[in-house]
């Protein structure tokens, strides 16, 4: 096959690519399930030119178990499928990406759960959301929390928020939602103590990404881990 006919089919490809795409890879089931994801094309690599930045979304899919339990307020929903506060950190090699800005998700169906951009370890490489509860006036940290029989959960799956990094030398560098023993990635249960972690269950998928360098020199990225060709998006001039 010629260089000119590998360009042909992946130019075919790219055109019945979708503009945007949410995570198709997470696997819906009674725990939480936690992605990067690209939003050009739902896949989990990326590849921008130095200097050019671009956006990774981080996916959130709660699990499909509900408890509930009863507070001095009234009735909580519970369980992995009503997320009241939680923690996940992304790790980056800061020597290939820098940091340019993160956002929180500002669609309502996430708003009324609001979220906070960590940026304190952003020289080190990494960039953290706390999952900080339900501020009475949503987006607004100085209203307070509400309590938890009148707060929102995060019930529906979604990307909670997206950073956006800037290569630096086209050197590829990993996109990484950091666990336990390094940092603990997870999300506390309205109805008891234990946290819902990887270790302990809670957490049943956690996929993490990659930045692979500069597109022109990428003929084509195929997603072979989830047997799809939707990462087919650039080709050689």
């Amino acid at each position: 096959m010629t260089c000119k006919r590998i360009t042909t089919l992946a130019l075919a490809v790219l055109l019945v690519l979708p503009a945007a795409a949410m995570a198709q890879t997470t696997t819906p089931g009674a725990s939480i399930d936690l992605e990067i994801y690209n939003p050009i094309d739902g896949s989990s690599t990326f590849c921008s030119d130095v200097g050019v930045p671009f956006w990774a979304n981080v996916y959130v899919r709660p699990g499909s178990d509900a408890t509930s339990c009863s507070l001095a307020c009234g009735t909580v929903a519970g369980g992995p499928a009503n997320i009241g506060t939680g923690v996940i950190d992304v790790a980056f090699d800061p020597a290939a990406l820098s940091f340019v800005s993160a956002e929180t998700n500002p669609e309502p169906t996430f708003a009324a759960v609001d979220g906070l951009i960590q940026t304190q370890n952003v020289a080190s490489g990494r960039i953290g959301w706390a999952l900080a509860g339900d501020w009475v006036v949503d987006g607004d940290p100085m209203s307070g929390l509400n309590d938890p029989c009148a707060m929102q959960k995060l019930d529906a799956p979604g990307w909670v928020f997206r950073v956006q990094l800037q290569p630096v030398t086209g050197a590829a560098s990993p996109l990484t939602l950091v666990q336990q023993p390094d940092f603990a990635l997870s999300f506390a249960d309205m109805c008891g103590s234990p946290a819902f972690t990887v270790a302990g269950g809670g957490i049943d998928e956690v996929k993490s990404a990659l930045y692979i360098g500069p597109c022109a020199d990428i003929l084509f990225a195929d997603d072979f881990e989830s047997g799809t060709t939707g990462a087919w998006s650039v080709v050689v001039p």
